[in-house]
C-alpha cells in the first residue's frame, strides 16, 4: 500500500511539473517605431503565429502580449510597413521586453493579394499587375462623395466620369477602356466580402415626367454609393481579363474587390470619428448681363420693347445661377466602431449616420449602416467568418440635366431666364408663370419630388476546413455564400399646380417606383499545397454558382387630385413598367500555381461558365488564363545590392460579358386581338449562333523595388481585344425582322500604365512618400460586319459617337458632311496622371495631397448652346473676332464645331492636413490612446479652359459610349470637413 501511494503521489508530481512547462508562459512587452524617423506607430497588429492571440500598440507604440510556451514567433503587420516575423524566447524570464522597427514598404512587396477564387499571392510574387487601394487611402484624408468617386485619381488605368454633382455621387466606371458597344456590361463586377454586389442603376422614370427621353438620363447614383468606405479595409482592382479571367463571363470591364475591415485578438478596441463639413459649387460660370442694347439683338419689334420696360424697372436683378447653385450645404458624417476578441472569436462592429445637403435646395444624401463582422475558429482545423452589413440610403437628387418640353430642369430653365426678370415666388408664396420656359424653376425646386429610399442587407459566410496536413503539404476545403438584397422605393412627382402641368389635359404626373433585387452566390473549392524539393505547387478546383432575381414596378398616375400624390387620386392610372428577371449562371474553376524558390511563379487555369443570359443557354464556355513572373534578384547570378526587386512579368487571360437582360432571346409582347389578350414574337430576333462577347488581354510588365524599398516602379503595357461584339444587323424590311442581334464587331484596347512611388527623404522631423501614376489607352474597331452608323448624345447635328471599322468608338462626329461626316474630337482622353504626396513632419502632423491631370479628352458641351440660345452665356456680348457681331450670335445652332470642346483639366481631388495629440496628454486628459484632429477637402481647386461646371461629366449615365455629353448637369461641388477621431 505504501508503495502504491508513492507511485500516485510520484505520478501527480510528474503531472504538476509536466502541465507547468506544457503551460509555461511569460509576458512580451514591446514597443514598435519607425526604423528611420524612430517615431512610435500606433494601431500596429501583433499576433502570436502559434496561438492567434493579439495585441495593438497603444498611442506611444508599446504593446503587451501574454505568450504560451518557451518561445514563440510574433507576426508584427501594418500598412505601409514591411510585415515582419519576430522570434522571442523566454529564457527564464517571465517579462520579456523588445523593441521592434519596421520599415516602410514603399513598394508593398508584402501585400497579399487575389489571385483565385481561394487563393492569394505577395505582391513581389505576383505574375498580374493588380491595383490595390488601403483604407488609408481610400479614406484617410478626406470623405469622397460615393465609394466609386473616392477611387478617382488613385488606380492608374480607371477612368471615372460622374453623372454630375447629386449628393449620392453616381459614376461611370471604365477599365482600360471600353469592354462593349452597349449589349454587355460596361461597369466593373463589384464583390465585398465575398458577395457578387447588384450595382445595377435603378430606373426611376424621372426621365420620363420630366421629359428627357430614356431611362439612361434619370441621373440615378449606382448603388455601390449604398457602401461605407469607412468599413472598408483594402480594394483590389483587376482591370483586365489576364487578371480577372477566374471571374469568367461577369468579368469583361474588370472586377473590384471590396475587403471589409475584421476584428483582431486582443482587448477591445473603441473609436468614434465625428466629420463636420460643408459644400459648395466647385465652379459657377457667371451668367452675361443684360442690357437695352443687348435685348434689341435678342428679340425683336414689341416684344424687345416690353422686355426693356421691365429691364429699365429692375436692372439686372437676379443672378439665377447664384440662386439655384449658391446653395452652402451642411456635411456631416458620424462613425463608431469596436473590435476584438480572443484566441478563438474575433469581432468588428460599426455604425454610421452620413448626411448630406447639397448645393441645391432640398436635395441630399442621408446613408445609415451597421456592420458586424465575425471570425470564429471551431477548433484548430475549421474556421467560420461572418460579414453581416444593413444599409438605409435615401437620396433627392433633384432636376437637372435634359428636358424636353416640360421644363423639369433647373439648369435648362435658367439658361433661358434674363436676370431682370422676377421668378421668385410673391409674399403669398404664389409663383409667376416663367415667360421664357416651360416651368418657373422656383417652383420645380420647391415643390417637385425626386426621391429614392433604398434599404440593403449584405450578409456573407466562409467556412474554412483543414481535411489534412504535413510537413509539406495541406489539403483546405473552402465554401461561401453571399447573399444581397435590395429594394429600392421611389417617387417622381410633379403637381398639377406646375405652369408645364396646366397645358395637359390630365395636370398632375407622379412615378412610384418599386424594386426588389435579390442576389445569391456560392461556390466551394478544395485547394491543395505542396512543397516538392524547391518548389511549392498549389492546386484549386472549384465550383461556383450565381442567382439573381429583379422585380421592377413602375406605376404612373396622371391628372392627380390637388396635393395628393397617391395613385388612387389619379385620373389616369398605368402600369408605367414592369419587369421580371431571373438569371442563374454555373463555373466550374481549376487552378495550378507553381512557385519555384521565389524565383519563377507561373499559373495557369480555366473557368468554364454557362448562364441564362446566353443564347446557348447550356453551353460551357471556356475562359482561360495564364501567367509568369521572373524575379531576377532571386537568382544567384543577381549582384546590384541596391535593387531589392527586378520582377519581368507576363499574362493572358479571357473574360466573357454579362450580357443585357433581354438582349439574347426573343420575346412576346402583349397584345389585344378582337377584345383578348393574346401575345405577338417580337420583330427583334436573334442570330441562333450568337455567341456572348468575350474579352481576351495579353499584358507585359515589370515591377522594381530599390534602396531598401525607397522606390518602386510597376510598368504594364496591355493589348485587350474584344470579340463577338453584339449588334443588331438590321435586314430587308419584307422580312418583317426589324433587326437581328448577331456577333458584329471586334474592338481593341491598348494601353500604358505606370506607377512610381518613392520616399525621398525620412528622418525624425520629417519624412515624404509620393506617388506619381500616368495612364493611357486607345480604342479602336477593328472589325464591323454591319453598316458603320452613329450614336449616342441627340443626333449629327449636336454631336455623335461614330462606330466605323478603324476608328475609335469614342469619335464625336456631326454634321457637315461633305461627302463624309465631319470629325470633331474623341472623348476618350490621350493620357491621365496624377499625383500623390505624403508628408509626416514635427513629429504628430500630417499633411497629403492628390493632383490629377487629364491631357485631351472632348466633350459636347450643350449646356453652352443652350445658354447661347438664351443670351446667358458668360462670354455671348463679347466679340472675339471683332466682327462687330456679339459671340452669342456669332456660334451658329446645330454646329457641333461650337459645342465639342477640349476637357482636359488639372483637379486638386484631395488634401487633408491631421495633428494627433501627444499620447500623454490623451491619456492623462481624455483616458483615450489616441485623439486625432484635421481638416481635409475635395475637389478644392480646377484649373482648365473647358468652358461649362466641369469636365468630368456625363448626361448619359454608366453607358459605354456616350460618356461625354453635358446638358446642364448638377453642378460639381467642392467639399470641407473639420474631424475628430477618438481611440480607447
Amino acid at each position: 500500500m505504501k508503495n502504491q501511494y508513492k507511485s500516485t503521489l510520484f505520478i501527480v508530481l510528474f503531472l504538476f511539473l509536466y502541465s507547468g512547462s506544457a503551460y509555461a508562459q511569460f509576458t512580451v512587452n514591446g514597443t514598435i517605431v519607425d526604423a528611420e524617423s524612430n517615431e512610435p506607430l500606433f494601431g500596429v497588429t501583433v499576433v502570436d503565429a502559434q496561438t492567434g492571440d493579439g495585441a495593438a500598440t497603444n498611442i506611444n507604440g508599446e504593446f503587451s502580449l501574454n505568450v504560451s510556451g518557451e518561445s514563440t514567433t510574433l507576426r508584427v503587420t501594418y500598412i505601409g510597413y514591411i510585415t515582419q516575423n519576430v522570434d522571442v524566447t523566454r529564457n527564464g524570464n517571465s517579462v520579456v521586453e523588445i523593441e521592434i522597427e519596421l520599415e516602410p514598404d514603399i513598394s508593398r512587396l508584402d501585400e497579399i493579394v487575389v489571385t483565385g477564387l481561394a487563393s492569394n499571392v505577395k505582391r513581389s510574387n505576383l505574375g498580374n499587375s493588380v491595383a490595390t487601394v488601403s483604407r488609408k487611402e481610400l479614406a484617410g484624408t478626406t470623405i469622397g462623395q460615393s465609394l466609386d468617386n473616392s477611387l478617382s485619381g488613385k488606380i492608374p488605368g480607371v477612368n471615372i466620369v460622374a453623372n454630375g454633382g447629386s449628393p449620392g455621387g453616381g459614376s461611370n466606371v471604365q477599365l482600360r477602356g471600353i469592354s462593349t458597344l452597349g449589349s454587355g456590361s460596361s461597369q466593373p463586377l463589384y464583390i465585398i466580402d465575398g458577395v457578387y454586389v447588384d450595382n445595377t442603376v435603378i430606373s426611376t422614370g424621372r426621365s420620363s415626367v420630366s421629359g428627357a427621353g430614356g431611362s439612361n438620363q434619370d441621373d440615378s447614383a449606382s448603388r455601390i454609393s449604398d457602401l461605407n468606405p469607412e468599413d472598408i479595409e483594402s480594394i483590389e482592382v483587376l482591370k483586365g481579363p489576364s487578371a480577372a479571367a477566374i471571374y469568367g463571363g461577369r468579368a469583361n470591364a474588370g472586377v473590384i474587390i471590396i475587403t471589409t475591415k475584421r476584428g483582431q485578438a486582443g482587448e477591445t478596441r473603441v473609436g468614434i470619428k465625428q466629420d463636420i463639413g460643408f459644400t459648395s459649387a466647385l465652379n459657377l460660370l457667371g451668367f452675361d448681363d443684360w442690357s437695352e442694347d443687348k435685348i434689341d439683338l435678342v428679340y425683336s419689334g414689341q416684344r424687345a420693347e416690353a422686355e426693356k420696360a421691365i429691364f429699365r424697372q429692375n436692372g439686372n436683378l437676379l443672378d439665377y445661377e447664384e440662386e439655384f447653385y449658391g446653395e452652402t450645404g451642411l456635411l456631416s458624417n458620424t462613425q463608431i466602431s469596436a473590435s476584438g476578441g480572443n484566441e478563438r472569436t474575433q469581432f468588428y462592429v460599426s455604425a454610421g449616420v452620413q448626411s448630406e445637403e447639397g448645393i441645391i435646395k432640398n436635395t441630399g444624401f442621408d446613408r445609415n449602416n451597421i456592420r458586424l463582422n465575425l471570425d470564429h475558429s471551431i477548433n484548430n482545423n475549421i474556421s467560420v467568418t461572418s460579414n453581416s452589413n444593413y444599409i438605409r440610403t435615401d437620396s433627392d437628387r433633384g432636376f437637372t440635366g435634359n428636358q424636353n418640353g416640360t421644363g423639369g430642369s433647373i439648369g435648362y430653365n435658367i439658361a433661358y431666364v434674363p436676370s431682370y426678370f422676377d421668378l421668385r415666388p410673391d409674399e403669398n408664396g404664389l409663383y409667376p408663370n416663367n415667360p421664357y420656359f416651360a416651368e418657373n424653376p422656383y417652383n420645380l425646386r420647391d415643390n417637385a419630388e425626386n426621391n429614392q429610399l433604398v434599404n440593403r442587407f449584405l450578409q456573407s459566410v466562409r467556412l474554412d476546413a483543414n481535411l489534412y496536413s504535413s510537413d509539406n503539404s495541406f489539403l483546405r476545403f473552402n465554401t461561401q455564400v453571399g447573399l444581397d438584397y435590395l429594394n429600392s422605393n421611389s417617387i417622381i412627382y410633379f403637381p398639377e399646380s406646375f405652369q408645364s402641368q396646366q397645358a395637359s389635359s390630365t395636370p398632375g404626373d407622379v412615378i412610384h417606383g418599386k424594386q426588389d433585387n435579390f442576389n445569391l452566390n456560392m461556390q466551394a473549392f478544395l485547394v491543395y499545397n505542396v512543397d516538392v524539393s524547391d518548389f511549392n505547387f498549389n492546386t484549386q478546383v472549384g465550383y461556383t454558382r450565381l442567382y439573381e432575381e429583379s422585380n421592377r414596378l413602375l406605376n404612373r398616375g396622371r391628372g392627380l387630385a390637388p396635393g395628393q400624390t397617391n395613385l388612387n387620386q389619379a385620373q389616369v392610372q398605368s402600369v408605367f413598367s414592369q419587369v421580371f428577371q431571373e438569371v442563374s449562371e454555373i463555373g466550374l474553376v481549376a487552378q495550378e500555381e507553381i512557385n519555384w524558390d521565389d524565383k519563377i511563379i507561373a499559373s495557369l487555369g480555366v473557368r468554364f461558365d454557362k448562364s441564362t443570359l446566353n443564347a446557348q443557354q447550356n453551353t460551357f464556355y471556356p475562359f482561360p488564363k495564364a501567367s509568369l513572373a521572373v524575379n531576377l534578384t532571386s537568382f544567384d547570378f543577381w549582384n546590384v545590392d541596391e535593387i531589392e526587386l527586378f520582377k519581368l512579368r507576363t499574362a493572358y487571360g479571357e473574360t466573357g460579358g454579362k450580357a443585357q437582360f433581354g438582349n439574347t432571346f426573343e420575346a412576346l409582347g402583349g397584345v389585344n386581338i378582337g377584345g383578348g389578350l393574346g401575345s405577338v414574337i417580337s420583330t427583334r430576333a436573334i442570330d441562333p449562333d450568337l455567341k456572348p462577347e468575350t474579352a481576351s488581354e495579353i499584358e507585359f510588365g515589370a515591377d522594381i523595388s530599390a534602396f531598401q524599398g525607397r522606390v518602386g516602379l510597376e510598368a504594364t503595357y496591355y493589348i485587350k481585344n474584344v470579340r463577338d461584339l453584339i449588334l443588331d444587323l438590321t435586314p430587308a424590311s419584307s422580312t418583317g425582322i426589324t433587326a437581328i442581334a448577331t456577333n458584329a464587331a471586334e474592338l481593341e484596347n491598348k494601353g500604358v500604365e505606370l506607377a512610381l512611388t518613392a520616399s525621398p527623404y525620412r528622418s525624425s522631423n520629417l519624412s515624404w512618400i509620393t506617388r506619381l501614376m500616368y495612364w493611357s489607352n486607345d480604342s479602336e474597331i477593328t472589325r464591323l460586319d454591319i453598316p458603320s452608323y452613329d450614336t449616342g448624345a441627340f443626333g449629327l447635328s449636336l454631336g455623335q459617337y461614330l462606330i466605323r471599322e478603324g476608328e475609335s468608338p469614342t469619335s464625336i462626329v456631326g454634321n457637315p458632311q461633305d461627302p463624309d461626316l465631319t470629325f470633331y474630337g474623341d472623348a476618350q482622353p490621350d493620357y491621365q496622371m496624377s499625383w500623390y504626396n505624403e508628408f509626416s513632419f514635427l513629429g504628430n502632423f500630417e499633411f497629403s495631397f492628390l493632383f490629377q491631370y487629364q491631357k485631351g479628352g472632348d466633350n459636347i458641351n450643350l449646356t453652352n448652346f443652350l445658354l447661347d440660345g438664351g443670351g446667358n452665356t458668360p462670354d455671348w456680348s463679347n466679340d472675339d473676332d471683332g466682327d462687330g457681331t456679339p459671340n452669342g450670335l456669332d456660334r451658329g445652332p446645330f454646329n457641333p464645331s461650337q459645342f465639342v470642346e477640349d476637357a482636359s483639366y488639372i483637379k486638386l481631388r484631395e488634401v487633408g492636413l491631421y495633428y494627433t495629440l501627444p499620447g500623454e496628454v490623451v491619456s492623462n486628459f481624455f483616458n483615450a490612446q489616441r485623439m486625432r484632429f484635421g481638416v481635409s477637402g475635395q475637389n478644392l481647386l480646377l484649373f482648365s479652359d473647358y468652358s461649362s461646371y466641369d469636365p468630368e461629366v456625363s448626361n448619359f449615365g454608366a453607358q459605354p459610349v456616350s460618356q461625354s455629353v453635358e446638358v446642364t448637369p448638377y453642378p460639381s461641388a467642392r467639399r470641407v470637413f473639420f474631424h475628430i477621431n477618438l481611440d480607447f
